[in-house]
């Protein structure tokens, strides 16, 4: 009988600013039989990548935050968007062998249950397990990437509320454009809408070669450049995707043309720190503005935005023309620095946690 080392990150305080390994989350391990664990009904999964997002700052907080996304529960595995194979199953849903995705536990080895009869929507059962067809020249890690969430959310947002509007503009602005999906934004929209400018900002001179090469044409560190400087020369600005809000948000308000869009993914500047308000509020009405906030799956507008991702976007990365960019960490000892860097402009592209080879 197959007894395995099963490492585990569990979630052990709430942090008040930047989280830290070793303090907020702890690696533990443990011993499991993976022929005779219990399954009752579940699935047994060996992980194969982890993805560490921003938002999961977010969700470090007391449960009592009202939210989109569960809080996670202290002493226990933390969890996220992850890729896995199928070990052992007693569900007819899912036989062994299976490529999954879904949320799955910081740890190498898992049990995913059905759901509970009397329960709402569980962030841990089959209602958000889902196969994937993954592809054999494809690395595991790019179903946490680019061809999972962070795609989904560049290409359902694109074309739910940008790829229209994108068709008689001219300028469009992408703030922390380096990572997994302002890259996938900055790449499609070259493809979709080849006459565009495309201005996009991130912190560090690798991370502007990287926007460069997913089609951006005018990039700029906003740590070193004065934003509302770089947008006066090339704006006015048609369409905004914002990830970071704060003052970056406040200086695109006042450099939109007329009529223009933002769509907003993310937040970043108020995850770790104090949310500061934007100002420009005005501008809404001045210049008669639209904005929506963008997230995958949430709505019928937002699910039929996603018709035709993995085809398209599978098609699009085998051919070059979407690049994945990655950052990888190695095993679930790994994971936590995985979740806290991020946040720190330590890393590329995609942040993700490789557990095994598939």
């Amino acid at each position: 009988m197959p007894v395995v080392t099963n490492g585990q990150l569990i979630y052990a305080a709430h942090p008040s600013t930047f989280m830290e390994p070793g303090v907020h989350t702890h690696y533990v391990e443990d011993q499991l039989d993976t022929d005779t664990i219990p399954l009752n009904g579940g699935v047994l999964i060996k992980t194969l990548a982890l993805s560490s997002d921003l938002y999961m700052r977010l969700r470090m907080q007391d449960s009592s935050a009202k939210m989109s996304f569960p809080t996670l529960t202290r002493g226990k595995p933390v969890d996220n968007f992850g890729v896995g194979v199928v070990l052992r199953s007693e569900s007819p849903a899912y036989t062994a062998g299976d490529f999954v995705h879904g949320y799955i536990n910081f740890e190498d080895y898992s049990i995913v249950h059905p759901p509970a009869a009397d329960a709402e929507n569980s962030a841990h059962d089959f209602q958000s397990l889902k196969k994937i067809h993954k592809h054999p020249s494809l690395p595991a890690s790019i179903y946490v990437g680019t061809l999972g969430m962070p795609g989904q959310t560049a290409y359902s947002g694109w074309k739910a509320f940008a790829l229209e509007k994108s068709k008689s503009s001219k300028t469009l602005f992408v703030s922390s454009g380096a990572g997994s999906v302002g890259t996938f934004v900055i790449a499609y929209a070259r493809l979709t809408a080849p006459h565009l400018k495309i201005i996009s900002s991130a912190g560090s001179a690798e991370k502007l070669e990287v926007m460069r090469e997913a089609g951006a044409d005018v990039v700029f560190n906003y740590k070193t450049t004065d934003t509302a400087t770089v947008l006066a020369e090339h704006g006015p600005i048609d369409i905004y995707w914002d990830h970071v809000a704060g003052e970056t948000l406040d200086v695109a308000l006042e450099n939109m043309a007329s009529f223009g869009l933002i769509v907003r993914a993310g937040t970043n500047s108020g995850y770790n720190e104090n949310k500061s308000g934007i100002k420009n509020t005005g501008a809404f009405i001045s210049k008669s503005l639209s904005m929506h906030g963008s997230i995958v799956g949430l709505g019928d507008v937002m699910i039929k935005a996603l018709e035709g991702f993995e085809e398209e976007a599978t098609k699009l990365v085998l051919e070059g023309k979407i690049k994945n960019n990655e950052t990888r960490y190695h095993g679930i000892k790994q994971a936590g620095h995985a979740l806290a860097d991020i946040h720190l402009g330590k890393t590329l592209g995609k942040t993700v946690i490789v557990v095994a080879e598939s």
